[in-house]
């Protein structure tokens, strides 16, 4: 049979139709929902909408951060119907010249603009035909470099980088949704009513326990201190001792540093751990504040060990020790204490242990258990030496012997919020231990209180309110050996003294020149605390500042009585003698001082009605005056003004040896009577 063409073409089409069929059966009954597929991840697309990360605010309400919408924009030249109003917009948005030009220039698809911007800013160039926006959500930090140190940041793509964002990352960060959207053939995105599957939830609200003007007056006497000091570093940290909240965390390094030194980098505290060791022997009765010890006119040999004394004394009672700062003095007393005891005081402080605060990197500290310890350890211990404290731990201590001997759970967030409001976490204070007996700490509270009338923190007094407090210098170590000439001078104090709001740390390290705590740290902390009770909300209860305000009994002969008040002759009291304390250098070290923090004066000079008399004196003789009724520090100051040199005694029969009115050489020495 022949065929021909004509069959031959039919067959061939018959066969096509059917294989067409069959293939267009096979895609759409058999293959169809993969095409469908297909074709739905052409046209539409699929991604994830985060929802804003939550707010920080400081203990009073003022924001620290919070999450803003901005916006990128990108303009299709191609698309424009009135490019003069275009390029009119363009300029009243801020735009330079070559930008507008750029985005005009119809040879381009797709133009993206620099920069993030508000709604605002970029409204009227929104409105127009051919500008595309995509919303972007921007942290806006409060404008403090020491705030921000803290706070910490995030990066170009939201992920928290240091600080309180890393650290509060899970609470701060919102819910993470997908979402999909059209977009046409150049991949532009379409409105459509599946672009979204779902509310992202906002993160949760932080409240911090700083206070944001603490915060800055902190930043600013630490970096004025570290400035003029030529110090490396320092911290300067601020606790509430009745209920553990951090107030203020200052830290400074030289260099770009974004670490909070306050919890990250250990310190050997010096002179300041001595307190402890005090509390330790009290609480234990294993001494008493007025019990005299020999200490070897300064200098000491224990053990192969020389240990030497700033201020020179053949015997010193406890509180002498601590008021002037004897190495010899508290070693000896701590001997009393065994290996165990000296180290479960130390760790009951929370010493070794890290105080839990949600800041990243936080240091333990190094605390040796008493088996690893050799021959001259124990004297180092309770030298303030071979143990490592952070700032935060050191300020927790003494809040300890602030609040009569509780040691508080450190805090710094005061309490997290939903995004609609709703409480999620509220701190409460919170009592890890009983360290000392109320008794004990409001005895060592007293020595303290002498440290600055007195004692080596005497340029940390405030005149107007007590301050109790104790000072620091301990060598630094640089390859794991002490370098000389390498302190770190630090300074504690506790304000009000009777009942503290405040503990204060002043921490410099490596200051150049002056290095003692008490020359260069303890004024520090009097600025900061001058600042925050003339600050509008420093977390001060000035309700209570009102009732401890230094009240001095002031004698008789004082210049500060009334002059009507007349003694039973019918005379005008006569005016004391000049307050005046020979022993303050007013050299060099005074001119570093106040180029770091400020001249040192009281707010106001008033010329008092009354001439300054000369003391009595015969020849070249002077009479001692008389100090009956006068303070502590108000009698020194008086036998330093008539030209003496003042010994204290803890025990005598009369107040003053010679008595009042005796005749004697400038210069000699006046016994005066002190009861600890």
């Amino acid at each position: 049979m022949r065929i021909n063409r004509v069959s031959l073409t039919h067959s061939f089409l018959v066969v096509f139709a059917v294989a067409l069929v069959a293939q267009a059966a096979r895609v759409q009954i058999f293959q169809g929902k993969e095409w469908a597929e297909r074709a739905r991840r052409q046209q539409f697309t699929t991604g994830e909408s985060h929802a804003s990360r939550g707010n920080v605010f400081d203990a009073s309400g003022n924001v620290l951060v919070e999450s803003r919408e901005v916006y990128r924009l990108a303009v299709a030249p191609s698309e424009l119907k009135d490019k003069a109003a275009f390029a009119a917009a363009m300029a009243a948005s801020g735009f330079p010249k070559e930008w507008i030009d750029a985005a005009s220039d119809t040879r381009r698809k797709w133009v993206p603009l620099p920069g993030l911007h508000i709604a605002a800013e970029v409204e009227g160039l929104t409105s127009l035909r051919g500008v595309h926006t995509q919303s972007v959500t921007e942290r806006d930090y409060v404008n403090s470099s020491g705030m921000r140190k803290l706070l910490g940041s995030v990066d170009a793509e939201g992920k928290p980088v240091d600080g309180i964002e890393l650290s509060l990352n899970d609470i701060l960060s919102g819910d993470t949704t997908e979402s999909s959207f059209a977009r046409d053939v150049r991949g532009r995105r379409l409105d459509t009513p599946e672009e979204s599957s779902g509310i992202p939830r906002a993160g949760q609200n932080v409240t911090l326990t700083i206070n944001r003007d603490l915060q800055e007056i902190c930043d600013g006497a630490l970096a004025k201190a570290t400035d003029s000091l030529g110090a490396t570093g320092g911290d300067i940290v601020v606790l509430n001792p009745r209920t553990g909240d951090v107030l203020a965390m200052a830290s400074r390094r030289t260099g770009r540093s974004f670490a909070n030194t306050g919890v990250t980098e250990p310190f050997e505290p010096g002179s300041t751990l001595k307190p402890f060791m005090a509390a330790a022997l009290i609480e234990r009765g294993r001494a008493r504040t007025t019990e005299v010890i020999d200490t070897h006119g300064g200098e000491w040999t224990y053990n192969g060990r020389t240990i030497t004394d700033e201020h020179r004394a053949k015997e010193l009672s406890l509180a002498d020790v601590i008021r002037f700062s004897s190495n010899i003095g508290i070693v000896q007393f701590s001997q009393r204490l065994t290996p165990r005891e000296q180290y479960e005081t130390l760790r009951d402080l929370g010493f070794g242990v890290a105080t839990g605060v949600p800041l990243p990197s936080e240091s333990e500290g190094t605390l040796r258990e008493p088996a690893r310890w050799n021959a001259t350890s124990a004297a180092s211990m309770a030298m303030g030496y071979e143990i490592a404290v952070t700032p935060l731990q050191l300020v927790a201590a003494y809040a300890a012997l602030a609040n009569g001997g509780a040691l508080m759970e450190a805090h710094i967030i005061k309490e997290i919020r939903s995004a609609d409001g709703e409480l999620v976490y509220q701190a409460k204070p919170r009592m890890l231990r009983q360290v000392f007996s109320s008794e004990v700490s409001s005895t060592v509270r007293r020595l303290l209180i002498s440290v600055v009338d007195s004692g080596t923190g005497r340029r940390a007094d405030l005149a107007t309110f007590r301050l109790a407090g104790k000072s620091g210098t301990a060598r630094r170590t640089v390859n794991g050996r002490y370098v000389e000439g390498n302190y770190t001078a630090s300074f504690v104090g506790l304000f009000p003294a009777d009942d503290p709001q405040f503990v204060v740390l002043v921490k410099l390290d490596s200051p150049r020149g002056a290095y003692f705590g008490g020359e260069i740290a303890a004024p520090v902390s009097a600025v900061v605390l001058r600042a925050a009770i003339a600050a509008r909300d420093a977390s001060l209860d000035r309700g209570e500042l009102a009732v401890v305000e230094k009240r001095v009994a002031l004698p008789e002969s004082s210049n500060f009585v009334a002059r009507t008040t007349r003694d039973a002759n019918g005379k005008l009291p006569q005016a004391a003698p000049a307050l005046v304390d020979d022993n303050v250098d007013d050299g060099k070290t005074l001119q570093n001082i106040e180029a770091a923090v400020g001249p040192v004066r009281p707010p106001a000079t008033f010329t008092l009605p009354f001439a300054r008399p000369r003391p009595v004196t015969s020849g070249s003789l002077r009479a001692v005056p008389d100090v009956a009724g006068m303070p502590l520090r108000g009698a020194v100051h008086a036998l330093h003004g008539a030209g003496f040199r003042v010994q204290l005694v803890n025990s005598m029969a009369a107040l003053t040896l010679p008595a009042p009115g005796t005749l004697l050489a400038p210069g000699s020495v006046v016994k005066l009577q002190h009861i600890p």
